[in-house]
């Protein structure tokens, strides 16, 4: 009886010795069937939350936005981004405002009292002044035109005496950048030069010699 008492004894000191290096490895393969199950579902869902515009957008929008959802949305309008932000269409992100002389795309991406002019953030100028936006001549000041400045429409001024004042038919390049005509009184034709400017200009280009000259002077033949 004694024997068969220590035996039993014995054998549960075992089981209990053993208990925590059994639950450790069930643990263990519980774990790792799991992890083995959906390995590609969090290579997925890494790949997205660490997509390029998702990362942009991490950076760019308040701390508090940090969920997987929110990283996710798409926008559609700036009014969906709340105060402070735009919406970045290409990107389908919600952006803060740019500052003077930050890059932009369009007005909406400009902090208040900015505009976006030749790809940057700019003061709003007052309508008719040099360099302001413009539809026409209407538009712009005394002595002053609608004209192309890196393919916006600004107003210009008038071109002075003596002033180059060629401009092509037409083209990409008359799109891009273009000038006013001559101040009144003044009218642009070609002008006198020298026997030696004239061999020279001639066989390169005649347009320097487009000058703005008085209506009363003898134009060059």
């Amino acid at each position: 009886m004694t024997v068969t008492l220590s035996f039993l004894f014995a054998c549960g000191l075992v089981v209990i010795t053993a208990l925590p290096a059994v639950e450790g490895y069930f643990l263990a393969w519980t774990y790792g069937r799991h992890s083995g199950t959906s390995s590609d579902a969090s290579i997925e869902d890494d790949t997205r939350i660490n997509h390029p515009r998702n990362v942009y957008n991490r950076a760019t929008r308040d701390d508090n936005a940090t969920t997987e959802d929110e990283l996710l949305e798409v926008c559609k309008s700036d009014r969906t981004c709340g105060r402070g932000l735009y919406c970045d269409y290409h990107y389908g992100n919600c952006v803060q405002h740019k500052l003077e002389l930050e890059p932009c795309r369009r007005d909406g991406h400009c902090d208040r009292g900015l505009e976006c002019r030749f790809g940057t953030c700019q003061k709003v100028l007052k309508l008719g002044m040099e360099g302001a936006r413009c539809k026409n001549d209407k538009d712009c000041g005394d002595n002053m035109c609608c004209a192309k400045q890196h393919g916006e429409s600004v107003c210009k001024r008038r071109l002075p005496l003596n002033a180059k004042c060629y401009v092509p038919e037409g083209g990409v390049e008359y799109t891009i950048d273009s000038i006013c005509p001559c101040v009144d009184g003044l009218v642009c034709r070609r002008t006198h030069q020298s026997r030696e400017e004239d061999f020279v200009w001639q066989f390169w280009t005649d347009y320097d010699h487009m000058r703005c000259t008085p209506l009363h002077a003898e134009p060059s033949k």
